[in-house]
């Protein structure tokens, strides 16, 4: 009967403890530079970024600073799963996010550290991991789509070069082709980060350690049966993918390796490869066989009303001579 008695009480109390639902959150973390092997940074403000959504509707309700050993802490934070929370913190003017948590009421405490760099001018660990580019050619013009993944192997933030009589820096380079035409930016988030000059496209956005993908496409004209791309390597490339998205193209240049056909969502291309390119250098290949360029349809359609009009002009005018 005793024994009973406890096993009843003990899952009562479990029961109780269990149907327990926090009412407030928290958040907390800790604030470590990664230039300086992970050391926790104290005394440095710590903010939080609440989403809902891709809507941000709160970001100065929650401030606090780390503390000697680098930790910050938030609480009576609202319960809510549908909010995304982010800290933030800005260190030598940049500004760094740890990781989104969401808050519920079985999971209402945790954690997201913010990882930070020193800065840097020095571009010797920025570098292009992988770049493909996409060539098509149709009606006179050939449309370029190029994609790349740039890294900062370092242990800094690559802050750039800071522009003559503004504020603005450049952080990154990407030549384009002599003559290119219809520029269009594939990557949303870069829109208010990127600008062209002196033809070429520079990026403003920092660049901490790791990568990041950039992707773009253009279109250049071009007369005859062949076309040359040419621009000089900027960073130092491990590799570049050429796909050709016509079975009766072909491409020359040096260091290009077929690769051979390459399936990309049902849609067939040539594959094509280059390795090891280094600053200084210039990257060209001949594009070959494009197709001749056709009469656009307003344009046939406009030629062949022109020469209906043209003879019926002329029968009738033959007719009333004739009568004549």
């Amino acid at each position: 009967m005793k024994k009973l008695f406890w096993l009843i009480l003990l899952i009562t109390t479990f029961m109780a403890f269990s149907g327990l639902r926090a009412e407030t959150g928290e958040v907390w973390g800790y604030v470590y530079n990664g230039t300086q092997d992970s050391a926790l940074v104290n005394n440095i403000d710590v903010q939080l970024l609440v989403y809902r959504g891709n809507m941000l509707i709160d970001d100065s309700s929650h401030t606090t600073a780390t503390n000697t050993a680098g930790r910050f802490h938030f609480s009576e934070l609202q319960i809510d799963s549908t909010l995304v929370i982010y800290p933030r913190a800005t260190y030598n003017t940049v500004v760094y996010y740890g990781p989104g948590v969401r808050l519920n009421e079985r999971q209402f405490r945790k954690n997201s550290n913010i990882v930070v760099y020193d800065t840097t001018s020095q571009r010797h660990h920025v570098n292009v991991q992988m770049e493909h580019i996409f060539l098509t050619a149709e009606n006179g013009k050939v449309s370029i789509r190029e994609i790349f993944l740039i890294a900062n192997s370092g242990k800094k933030t690559f802050i750039g070069d800071r522009t003559k009589n503004t504020n603005r820096r450049f952080v990154l380079q990407y030549p384009l082709i002599k003559g290119f035409e219809n520029f269009e930016l594939l990557t949303p988030e870069a829109e208010n980060s990127v600008f062209i000059k002196n033809n070429s496209l520079y990026e403003i956005d920092l660049l901490p350690p790791g990568t990041r993908q950039l992707s773009y496409r253009f279109q250049v004209s071009h007369s005859g049966d062949q076309w040359r791309y040419t621009r000089p390597v900027i960073y130092p490339t491990g590799g570049i993918n050429l796909f050709l998205s016509q079975p009766e193209l072909s491409i020359e240049g040096a260091g290009i390796v077929p690769m051979g056909d390459f399936h990309i969502k049902g849609k067939k291309y040539q594959h094509f490869s280059m390795q090891q390119l280094m600053p200084g250098m210039i990257m060209e290949f001949t594009l070959k066989n494009l197709p001749k360029q056709t009469a656009p349809i307003q344009l046939m359609v406009l030629i062949a009303v022109g020469i209906f009009l043209l003879v019926g002009f002329g029968y009738t005018f033959l007719k009333n001579k004739d009568k004549n």
